[in-house]
């Protein structure tokens, strides 16, 4: 293979020229190399301290969204019985013996609801609905059913430990992983996305404010979301 050398060769006249132009093209890079590296700073680390980041999220009382979308894909691999109840229990935030007591007598399809019959009303019998959404409902009454129409016949006991495995699988431990969890994640969830409280008292069965108020606490991402609206039109980090 032959190759015509001469047309590649530059004549003495531009080697001024092409000196100067490889010259400056050095200079440029150089100076991006400096420039890039002192914007990347090393990041800083966060000096709080372990102790009492631990105090501080041990008050945490509700799941947070990315554990609440771990525990769906869970859930996903268990029974239909199993899949339901941890279903139920977030999509209306009921109570373990409530959801126990669930029939099928209780269940609108027409209205898309679920009536429960809600427990701690100093014994007052009081009935409250909760919307849930289609799909759920086609899945709840295919679902097959004891004599008396309950569709979840064991004891408490056992329900607990189904609930604990689904949230075991979802790497979910400790005082989180308990089926009342559920019920102060729906609380914060309505808090998150604005409902009115009234609305979550009805849907939660409360009769006071001050019940209401005892369930959830907003920790981390969703405290922070919170309180940027306090912030205004101000910087995060003033100059």
């Amino acid at each position: 293979m032959h190759i015509n050398i001469m047309k590649f060769m530059v004549p003495r006249a531009c080697f001024p020229d092409v000196i100067a132009s490889v010259r400056c093209w050095s200079v440029r890079a150089c100076t991006r190399i400096v420039n890039s590296g002192a914007a990347s700073p090393l990041p800083m680390l966060n000096p709080l301290d372990p102790e009492i980041r631990r105090q501080i999220y041990a008050q945490r009382k509700s799941f947070t969204p990315a554990q609440e979308r771990a525990i769906r894909q869970a859930a996903s691999s268990f029974s239909d019985e199993t899949r339901l109840l941890c279903q139920l229990l977030y999509l209306t935030g009921c109570r373990l013996s409530e959801a126990l007591n669930l029939r099928i007598n209780c269940i609108d399809t027409e209205g898309l609801l679920i009536v429960f019959h809600t427990l701690k009303q100093r014994k007052q019998k009081r009935l409250r609905a909760v919307p849930v959404p289609e799909g759920f409902i086609q899945a709840l009454c295919a679902l097959p059913r004891s004599a008396d129409g309950r569709f979840w016949s064991y004891s408490r006991w056992t329900a607990r430990r189904r609930v604990k495995e689904v949230l075991h699988a979802a790497q979910i431990h400790g005082a989180l992983a308990h089926s009342r969890t559920f019920r102060h994640s729906y609380n914060d969830r309505g808090k998150r996305v604005g409902v009115p409280e009234p609305v979550r008292r009805a849907l939660m069965g409360h009769r006071s404010q001050s019940a209401n108020n005892a369930y959830g606490m907003l920790i981390s991402a969703e405290l922070h979301h919170e309180a940027q609206q306090l912030w205004g039109n101000r910087p995060a980090c003033p100059h």
